[in-house]
């Protein structure tokens, strides 16, 4: 009989997961607030539960795929959460993009409830998830990832193991700083060079053969130039800008600076006030025009 895995959260990234779970085979149970979004999913063969307490009920492995502290602390912690309904000896696999400080909180409040923590941030977008070519970035002991790594081999192409609960949210949080810096910068070369009259397809075509090309940076040109940031949303800026915030606090708490990542953050950050947040991340241009 397949392994059913309990599941928070039905966004993007985590449908993604799920669906990859489905097709290898596992049996999914999954919350979410947005009940419709978990439409797609029954249909796929997850069941679809009514509180995280019941997503909890009754599995060894519980995966959480939230937006940001706030929404972890709830699935987890608050009302109906699925830490006070998961058995002594169960595993809690975190695979959101939290700050830091609250991993080491809430890794805390877990192990203290007999269950093992592991914090497992994940690189890519939807479709790198649901191909199973995501990465992930673990912070966890050596025994509790052995116990977890077929799952993680079925649903990643890679594990790499940083150290103890928290470092794998270290990288991550630097790594999606680096993605903020790519993009704002790119932004500034198009928004530069449609102001200076350059044909944008003959800037996007240059850009990719060029040195300076990323994946990131690749992935928001057509948005960049096409000033359409309503389609092929795969991260909205409001997370960069969410992301960048958790990293930029990292680094106060460790005690350097990180200049060029608070330039980036900046521009996230502005273009989400503007009222930008929930577009693609290529909305950032809007700012630096502005």
């Amino acid at each position: 009989m397949a392994q059913t895995i309990g599941f928070l959260g039905a966004g993007r990234m985590a449908s993604a997961m799920i669906k990859r779970l489905l097709a290898k085979g596992y049996g999914v149970k999954v919350w979410n607030r947005s009940i419709a979004k978990l439409d797609p999913l029954v249909a796929l063969g997850a069941t679809a539960c009514t509180t995280p307490a019941d997503v909890a009920r009754g599995v060894d492995i519980v995966i959480s795929f939230m937006s940001d502290d706030t929404a972890a602390h709830a699935v987890w912690l608050g009302e109906n959460g699925a830490l006070a309904a998961m058995t002594r000896g169960a595993v809690a696999i975190e695979c959101s993009t939290l700050s830091h400080g609250f991993v080491i909180e809430l890794a805390k409040a877990v192990e203290d409830a007999g269950v093992s923590y592991v914090d497992a941030p994940v690189t890519g977008v939807p479709s790198d998830i649901e191909a199973g070519n995501t990465i992930f970035l673990i912070g966890a002991t050596q025994v509790v990832l052995e116990r977890i790594q077929p799952i993680l081999n079925d649903t990643g192409k890679r594990t790499v193991h940083f150290g103890p609960v928290g470092s794998g949210t270290v990288y991550k949080l630097m790594h999606n700083l680096l993605g903020a810096v790519h993009i704002a910068a790119a932004a500034e070369l198009v928004a530069v060079a449609q102001k200076a009259g350059l044909d944008g397809n003959k800037v996007a075509e240059t850009f990719e053969i060029g040195a300076n090309a990323s994946p990131t940076g690749l992935m928001v040109m057509p948005g960049l130039i096409s000033g359409n940031h309503n389609e092929g949303i795969h991260f909205t800026s409001g997370l960069r800008a969410k992301d960048a915030s958790y990293a930029l606090k990292l680094v106060n708490e460790i005690g350097i600076k990180a200049p060029v990542g608070q330039a980036a953050f900046d521009v996230f950050d502005a273009t989400t006030k503007a009222g930008l947040g929930d577009l693609a991340q290529s909305a950032v241009i809007e700012t630096i025009k502005a």
